[in-house]
């Protein structure tokens, strides 16, 4: 089992610290939007974590006709409640022609796995990366003029975003979640995120992408409980083109009441067993896609 608890540590006194400096009060004119002292959108608080299977597959009918039942919407409950990539408006990530390939091999990589490598790095109890920690689970905002703190409940990950303009850290860094630097665009928090490593998926279907990749988030509040959230992914080494994926986040703990539940992982319990399956499987010739036929219709 890999603790989650040091993960959380310093970014929960770093969170106490900006809720105390930032909240401020609101603005003596009434305003239709929360505000910080400053003026700036009080994103402050917790939100859940974008569409139910988005973090399964962020594709429309990805990535073969079977798979289509699990991701399409309509009355099968299995399917995403709206399109999450929004551009381009098929809703699929615009692979070039290896990475596609490269794609569907994953597939059956997947459901037939002879190393870790073809294990979902999320059952490996690695962290999910930029976007998809931001669809795998709630997560809390904290803020004020200096900072921008992400915490998710899934493995516990925090981000910690500077706003005063600093330059990304050196190109031979590599992170899963990144390097992450903020700007206001008027009531939108821009963030560029950049020095990634290409460990985390975009999803659990194998959606990966290389160190290139360049993730630039916008965070608007519509109403005081709604926040939306796009990201547009650039790596020109595995996309034919910029895309976007797009949702809003409902506000949680509205009463005051809400928190985290306690996480934990452990990376042993079923990837043994399922490298043996996946060996013995492609031993005997029988290597398979990764579907979900098996599941209620």
């Amino acid at each position: 089992m890999i603790p989650r608890f040091g993960y959380a540590i310093g970014a929960a006194a770093l969170l106490a610290a900006l809720t105390a400096a930032g909240t401020g009060g609101m603005p003596a004119a009434a305003q239709e939007l929360p505000r910080q002292a400053d003026g700036r959108p009080d994103l402050q608080g917790y939100w859940d974590g974008g569409p139910v299977n988005a973090s399964h597959s962020v594709e429309d009918g990805c990535c073969d006709a079977i798979h289509s039942r699990m991701q399409s919407r309509g009355p099968e409950r299995l399917g995403l409640p709206e399109q999450v990539v929004i551009d381009p408006p098929d809703g699929r990530i615009p692979y070039q022609p290896w990475a596609a390939e490269r794609r569907t091999e994953m597939l059956y990589d997947m459901e037939t796995p002879t190393e870790l490598a073809h294990i979902d790095p999320e059952d490996r109890c690695l962290l999910v990366g930029v976007p998809r920690s931001n669809y795998r689970g709630d997560l809390e905002i904290r803020q004020n003029d200096g900072y921008v703190v992400i915490q998710y409940e899934w493995a516990h990950a925090y981000r910690v975003i500077p706003m005063d303009g600093r330059p990304h850290v050196g190109s031979g860094i590599k992170l899963f979640n990144g390097d992450s630097r903020g700007r206001w665009e008027g009531d939108t928090l821009v963030v560029e995120v950049t020095n990634f490593n290409d460990l985390p998926w975009i999803d659990s279907h194998g959606s990966f992408y290389s160190e290139a990749l360049r993730v630039v988030e916008r965070w608007s509040l519509v109403d005081a409980d709604t926040l939306r959230y796009e990201a547009t992914l650039e790596d020109p080494n595995v996309f034919t083109r910029p895309w976007t994926l797009a949702f809003n986040m409902d506000r949680k703990g509205i009463d005051g009441q809400y928190e985290f539940f306690e996480e934990s992982c452990w990376e042993g319990v079923t990837n043994k067993h399922r490298l043996a399956a996946g060996r013995m499987a492609v031993e005997a010739g029988e290597r398979r896609l990764h579907t979900h036929d098996g599941l209620p219709q």
